[in-house]
């Protein structure tokens, strides 16, 4: 699903930067340029998401023995690079029209592209919500944020073409581009935040960790739970706990044991990928709870 979201994006950003270009030549307005410039990027963004996907699908290897997910989170490092350059290249042109106000033409027409823009914004965005509900994952997660944007953006520029239209003073249109790389700006902060997040194996919420430990602590035969650690990579969330046990248990029933645990779990997170360490009952120390308030 996370492939068929990457496609859509592309496809739709393509037929997004023509009508866009059409717009623009026709109209002259600085805050359809915005825009156009916005979706130059999507292309950009777009394409090195649908990549990255592909590589974090691969199935781990001899040389990457936990998988190719954490590509995502370098992928969207670099989306953010991309959407970042963008902004300052637009608030450059913004400012400079500000200084030298240009008539905006053919207003009509670029709000009719607008209005298309929008309907195709959100029916790729229905497409990513769909995909995200079946496959987690980063770069289609910055894809998404990117294009909701989008619609509130394309919504704007046609609020700025009809005070244009209405006789409102040419420097609107320029201020409103300005605005435009600044919400560029804070879309960048987002997925930036989020990548290095997957990068340095930040924790997943404090919400999920506790569902995690409630499913856990619901086995009868699971006496405490500790050093519970969770992070995603890519589409994977990983996790690894460790379970205290009846220590006069067989073998045979605590791997039992542990088997309904993980079960229990992938009902839930099925994306997750389990390490459960068996304790006996109070016995938990050992070379990982080095951390105090951490680790026990």
């Amino acid at each position: 699903m996370a492939l068929v979201a990457g496609g859509a994006s592309i496809a739709t950003v393509a037929l997004l930067i023509a009508i866009k270009a059409f717009a623009y030549m026709v109209s002259g307005s600085a805050s359809v340029l915005a825009s156009l410039i916005d979706s130059l990027v999507d292309a950009g963004v777009s394409l090195i998401g649908f990549l990255a996907i592909r590589q974090s699908l691969k199935p781990a290897s001899a040389d990457f023995r936990y998988g190719h997910g954490k590509i995502e989170g370098l992928a969207a490092l670099m989306q953010g690079a991309f959407i970042l350059g963008a902004a300052v290249f637009l608030g450059f042109e913004a400012i400079q029209r500000l200084a030298q106000p240009h008539p905006v033409t053919a207003t009509g027409v670029a709000i009719g592209v607008m209005l298309v823009s929008i309907v195709l914004s959100v029916l790729l965005v229905a497409v990513q919500n769909y995909s995200l509900r079946h496959a987690p994952s980063l770069a289609v997660k910055a894809d998404r944020a990117h294009y909701s944007s989008d619609i509130l953006m394309n919504a704007g520029v046609i609020m700025a073409l009809l005070t244009q239209s209405y006789g409102a003073p040419v420097w609107l249109d320029s201020v409103f581009a300005l605005g435009i790389a600044f919400w560029m700006f804070v879309t960048v902060y987002g997925i930036v935040m989020k990548a290095v997040a997957m990068l340095l194996d930040r924790e997943l919420p404090q919400e999920t960790r506790m569902r995690i430990l409630e499913i856990i602590r619901s086995n009868p035969d699971v006496h405490d739970v500790h050093d519970l650690r969770t992070t995603m990579s890519g589409m994977r969330l990983d996790i690894a706990f460790d379970v205290e046990i009846d220590p006069d248990m067989t073998l045979a029933r605590a791997h039992a044991v542990s088997k309904k645990v993980e079960d229990a779990i992938l009902l839930e997170f099925p994306n997750a990928e389990i390490m459960i360490h068996k304790d006996p009952v109070g016995e938990i120390d050992d070379s990982r709870h080095t951390v105090k308030g951490v680790h026990h």
